[in-house]
């Protein structure tokens, strides 16, 4: 092994331009013509993928920012690297080495922002459009001075709008926004409200309002003395013995009127559901 294979590979700032790695590509074709065991070809093979790291380091920055997001696509794009280095083929390759690696090594990179970053599950052809549709949205953008309307963007990719209405709701999706993140100032107080704080809660008559006509129209059914008992237990909040004493009957007579009732009234709603 030559002190060429050997040597630590170049810092990325080393490797800059298209002919930034034509050193590393006389062991590239080496390591593409050695049989898989050869003597020296595991340290050939790492001395070369370390080589065409910086390669992969420049491209993740043109897809990801800085910070774990960056570190994940980086990592995908060495994924890519690797696989291109073990198949590659110096006789089919067309524009030299990086003809060959960067699209590899773009492949991977791409593959994992759609199947992997998105806050949410979307289908794969949609995220696919989305995509297409977020990059002819920057072009066209550029061009009319303006963003293009949904429309355009359907004419301009040969799609339905309503396609391009679901593509631009799945980039909404791609990236989730914390609870804590200030969305205005209408707390009256000049400070920004949480994005938690604005999200609605369960509502517990939502699940009654649906039967409450029904309800309505089931007492008014009710003999009278069975709709006055419910009516001063329920909405006039009165105990068992004091609604006793107003009717002039027993508590006991009271609690069975009440149970009857109840039950009768549960039963009709259930036959109507």
């Amino acid at each position: 092994m030559t002190s060429t294979t050997t040597a630590a590979p170049e810092r990325a700032t080393d490797r800059d331009g298209r002919h930034g790695y034509d050193d590393l590509a006389p062991q590239l074709e080496r390591l593409a013509t050695e049989p898989l065991d050869a003597p020296g070809r595991p340290a050939l093979r790492e001395y070369v993928i370390r080589g065409f790291r910086p390669l992969v380091r420049n491209l993740s920055r043109r897809y990801a920012p800085p910070g774990p997001a960056g570190d994940d696509v980086e990592q995908a794009g060495m994924l890519g690297l690797v696989k291109a280095v073990d198949r590659y083929d110096p006789t089919s390759a067309t524009g030299g080495p990086l003809g060959y690696l960067i699209p590899s090594i773009r492949g991977e990179m791409k593959r994992h922002l759609r199947d992997h970053t998105w806050s949410v599950r979307v289908p794969r052809d949609l995220k696919d459009l989305a995509v297409t549709v977020q990059r002819r949205a920057d072009a066209l953008g550029q061009e009319f001075g303006r963003a293009p309307r949904p429309s355009e963007l359907a004419r301009d990719l040969g799609v339905g709008v309503d396609e391009v209405v679901d593509a631009l709701g799945a980039l909404d999706s791609h990236h989730a926004r914390s609870l804590d993140a200030p969305v205005g100032t209408d707390d009256g107080n000049g400070e920004a409200t949480p994005l938690g704080e604005r999200i609605g809660e369960d509502d517990p008559d939502l699940d009654l309002a649906a039967h409450r006509s029904e309800m309505h129209a089931l007492i008014d059914r009710l003999p009278e003395r069975e709709r006055r008992i419910l009516m001063l237990r329920f909405y006039g909040d009165r105990t068992q013995s004091r609604i006793a004493t107003e009717l002039g009957i027993s508590q006991m007579h009271v609690s069975r009127l009440l149970s009857r009732t109840l039950a009768r009234l549960r039963a009709q709603l259930s036959e109507q559901d």
